[in-house]
């Protein structure tokens, strides 16, 4: 009788063991890569601390993108400073061309909202960044391991020093990016990795760190030229689901960008 019932238990819980989903591989990828930032910004002061922000971006390859951004500002206060500007991003895949064809596949629209506090001391400008951007896709995604929408926290601070009697200026920056809706419950759900002692928890993460150093050359009152070189350093959490048993390869993509940047902006 006691045996009966054991193979009882075991025939009900059989499919759940057979089927039971699982991560089945995490592996670690880190590449090194250079590319070239472009950007002309064109920014219009109105009254009452209004402001009108049109900026052009060009990437090179890899990344092989264009980032045409409008923006408006608002200065309610002398060192506070709140802006929202809405982006259209066009791209390829990583190292490929665009297939204008398939607008899908490589339109994608950001929305940033931002409040920087801005302080002078001296020669000093000082001023710290916070914000959210909304980076929404228009292509179909597997809803369990990636966002229609993905929301980013982003944080900066950024020292400018003027040398005096002369136009140049020293640029020092340092962003962080954070994710704030990471796609990590169905993940979360699945049977951890059998060489793990302990499940692992996933959650939202640091995606980036952007220290910056250049130089920015006032040419008039209007006209100002930058230079300056960007070290970046991207996390990414890659999934794919296996289409005939559910099971997640995790992918931790790491990456090293050395950027040189070359920005023009001209205000009026």
């Amino acid at each position: 009788m006691i045996m009966k019932r054991l193979l009882l238990v075991l025939l009900l819980c059989l499919p759940v063991l057979v089927c039971a989903q699982k991560i089945v591989s995490e592996t670690d990828t880190h590449t090194v890569t250079p590319e070239a930032h472009i950007f002309a910004t064109f920014v219009k002061s109105f009254k009452y601390g209004l402001s009108l922000t049109i900026e052009e971006e060009i990437r090179s390859a890899p990344s092989h993108r264009a980032h045409t951004t409008v923006g408006l500002g608002y200065t309610p206060i002398e060192n506070l400073h709140i802006y929202a500007a809405y982006t259209t991003m066009i791209y390829g895949a990583e190292g490929a061309k665009v297939e204008w064809s398939d607008p899908e596949k490589f339109i994608r629209h950001r929305v940033n909202l931002f409040v920087t506090g801005q302080w002078k001391l001296g020669q000093w400008n000082l001023a710290w960044r916070e914000g959210v951007m909304m980076d929404a896709r228009t292509d179909e995604v597997d809803r369990r391991v990636k966002n229609n929408v993905d929301f980013t926290l982003r944080s900066r601070i950024q020292a400018v020093y003027s040398i005096p009697k002369t136009p140049l200026g020293i640029v020092g920056k340092l962003e962080i990016l954070s994710t704030l809706n990471a796609p990590v419950d169905y993940i979360n759900s699945l049977s951890p990795l059998a060489s793990r002692l302990s499940p692992k928890e996933y959650g939202d993460y640091i995606s980036e760190w952007r220290p910056e150093l250049g130089l920015q050359w006032k040419i008039d009152k209007q006209n100002t030229l930058g230079l300056s070189y960007r070290f970046n350093y991207l996390y990414a959490r890659d999934i794919k689901v296996a289409e005939n048993t559910g099971d997640a390869s995790i992918v931790n993509k790491y990456t090293s960008k050395h950027l040189i940047l070359l920005t023009y902006k001209f205000g009026w």
